[in-house]
């Protein structure tokens, strides 16, 4: 029988992020923005502006994925709402 070894995901630590990363995961997300996952998943289901700033990278018939957010996408909304709120 063989056994397959479970791979652990990166540390949050070892993360590498710049402000000019395109794709980002929701780890890398909230070190940018602060933004959690369950609020990162709660704007795109409820803003418009941010219906198309994901993408996931799930293959036909596997039961997870990886799930990207476009940072230029959210860096546009947040500071639209900076500008909102003046």
């Amino acid at each position: 029988m063989r056994t397959t070894k479970k791979r652990r995901t990166r540390p949050i630590d070892n993360t590498r992020v710049s402000p000019f990363s395109e794709f980002v995961d929701f780890h890398e997300l909230m070190l940018l923005f602060g933004l959690r996952r369950q609020t990162a998943y709660h704007l795109l289901n409820t803003e418009p502006a941010l219906r198309d700033a994901s993408i996931s990278l799930k293959g036909r018939g596997e039961s997870r994925g990886k799930r990207l957010f476009h940072v230029a996408k959210f860096r546009a909304f947040l500071e639209g709402k900076m500008k909102g709120a003046a």
